[in-house]
């Protein structure tokens, strides 16, 4: 049965941050790698390493105040975590959680911005997640 991507979960460094309004393509590709020779009738390739994009999620940027549906918690932790993550220029872990439990994890350092605005538009900021191990997804076969 199809799932809603409803409840789908971003957790930096154990936290899972508040607001999170879409995610990247999770996974990798493998590099293509040549290994013709010169007795080869045809170009002949094997698999290299994977190789992982930038990791962008897009938040809308909360105010506890103007959204008193959620907790003052919820509200300014997610900005402030990811800033202060950042600024830390620690590796932490990171997460993402499907409805159906299951989920990608990987280590990493971030960045964020805020997005450009506009009138009578939506505060929104990003956070960019720079993997620096293999992200794993948890229904792989062991």
């Amino acid at each position: 049965m199809e799932l809603l991507s409803s409840g789908t979960a971003y957790f930096l460094n154990g936290q899972n941050l508040y607001g999170l309004k879409s995610t990247p393509e999770l996974g990798g590709a493998r590099e293509k790698k040549e290994v013709t020779n010169l007795l080869d009738t045809a170009h002949r390739y094997i698999a290299g390493l994977y190789k992982y994009d930038d990791l962008t999620f897009e938040f809308y940027y909360n105010s506890a105040v103007l959204n008193p549906n959620v907790t003052a918690e919820q509200t300014a932790a997610a900005f402030a975590a990811a800033r202060a993550v950042e600024l830390s220029g620690a590796s932490v872990p990171q997460k993402v959680q499907f409805p159906d439990g299951t989920y990608f994890t990987w280590n990493g350092q971030v960045s964020t911005k805020v997005r450009k605005m506009e009138a009578d538009g939506v505060m929104e900021f990003s956070i960019i997640s720079i993997p620096n191990t293999a992200l794993t997804y948890s229904g792989d076969p062991s």
